[in-house]
């Protein structure tokens, strides 16, 4: 097996247990503990809060070590999670699920920097600078596995007895596992790069080339967050749970396939174009749920955020591609460090928004955002220029 397949061997499976394991975190703990949905979401909120601080962190923290050993390590944490919250079952402590949280955010941002310049070093060596079909792989496999995971825990959660719900969290323990030790087989790589001056953090962080991949992929990981916790209640108040489960899967399953397709359009005809059509393709799909009350209306509008949530991703990541080697893991942390805070506004509050706000309005607004960002994903051209 080549390198790149068991990059997106150890994501797959890594993803598949303990990060599909999240939708399932706060009902899970309801059940076993009878800690409340805002005291679970706490915890993801410090899991992304943490991911957030660590893109940039662990260059610092961890200097010299590998890609390799980033991603061994990183992976490594999220077993300790699903651990943890394993073991919460028996030992009711907020406090070994919040550590078992803190611990996996900076794991979480060590593995998603070791796999992702491992994968850039790879087109590097071949040649062809076909990173977006290589990040594209890389983010496919994740989502894929994020997909199957939270069917197969999904039908186990559902047919666990009432005595033992804690072996949710020893299948997915047992399914990250997997992709630790594909992890394990990975070779040998150089020593991560790390930046020398401190001052150099804060100077690519307001770089437009670094700001405006950034704010893309904060609008679409905070419209992630909130509308697919708006977009379920909505479904089902309007539609039913079947259709609930149905724009669901098939969410899931687009994030899937775009990931790919998405970094291969973007090494054929550019990043402009594929920004640019994913966000007015997810303002299409908002303003369709809006406008055409029916059921195609929601299955359009999730594939179409779908469209949004995995190329974004993709072609933000193959763009670190276009950096210096010796700047990679820092521009990488940067830009991701955006994301990051969408989704930890996200997770603790989606349910707020939802009670404040009309949802047709709250889709129509969201909207509005995605095309903002498609005529923003336009300044790229210029600064590229600017910056060439």
């Amino acid at each position: 097996m080549s390198t790149r397949w068991r990059l997106a061997a150890t994501i797959f499976f890594v993803l598949m247990g303990a990060g599909a394991q999240q939708a399932f975190l706060i009902p899970y703990l309801e059940r076993v503990n009878g800690w409340s949905a805002l005291r679970g979401s706490y915890l993801i909120g410090a899991t992304y809060m943490t991911m957030m601080v660590g893109r940039v962190a662990h260059i610092y923290l961890f200097r010299g070590w590998s890609d390799r050993r980033l991603t061994i390590i990183g992976s490594s944490t999220y077993l300790t999670f699903t651990m943890a919250i394993f073991t919460v079952a028996y030992v009711d402590s907020f406090l070994l699920a919040l550590f078992g949280a803190v611990v996996w955010g900076m794991g979480g941002a060590m593995m998603w920097a070791g796999t992702a310049m491992q994968m850039l070093a790879i087109e590097d060596e071949a040649g062809g600078k076909q990173y977006g079909t290589s990040m594209g792989i890389l983010y496919a496999s994740a989502n894929g596995g994020w997909f199957i995971g939270v069917l197969v825990l999904g039908n186990l959660y559902e047919r666990l007895p009432q005595n033992h719900p804690s072996l949710l969290y020893a299948a997915a323990a047992a399914l990250t596992f997997i992709g630790v030790l594909q992890a394990l087989r990975l070779p040998p790589t150089t020593t991560a790069a790390s930046p020398s001056e401190g001052g150099r953090a804060l100077a690519t962080a307001v770089q437009t080339r670094s700001l405006i991949p950034g704010l893309l992929l904060l609008a679409a990981s905070l419209s992630f967050g909130l509308i697919l916790g708006a977009f379920g209640t909505y479904v089902h108040e309007m539609y039913g749970a079947r259709w609930v489960w149905i724009s669901a899967s098939l969410y899931a399953a687009m994030r899937t396939v775009l990931s790919f397709a998405g970094g291969f359009v973007m090494d054929r005809a550019g990043q402009i174009p594929v920004l640019v059509g994913s966000f007015l393709g997810g303002a299409a799909g908002l303003l369709l749920t809006v406008l055409w009350l029916h059921p195609l209306g929601v299955v359009f509008a999730a594939t179409m955020l779908g469209l949004v949530s995995s190329t974004v991703p993709v072609v933000a990541s193959a763009m670190v591609g276009s950096v210096d080697i010796r700047n990679r893991p820092l521009a990488y942390g940067i830009v991701f460090t955006w994301r990051d805070v969408g989704v930890t506004i996200a997770a603790v509050g989606a349910n707020v928004i939802g009670l404040k706000f009309d949802l047709q309005a709250a889709f129509f607004f969201f909207a509005c955002v995605f095309v903002l960002c498609g005529l923003l994903s336009l300044c790229l051209r210029r600064t590229s220029k600017d910056q060439g």
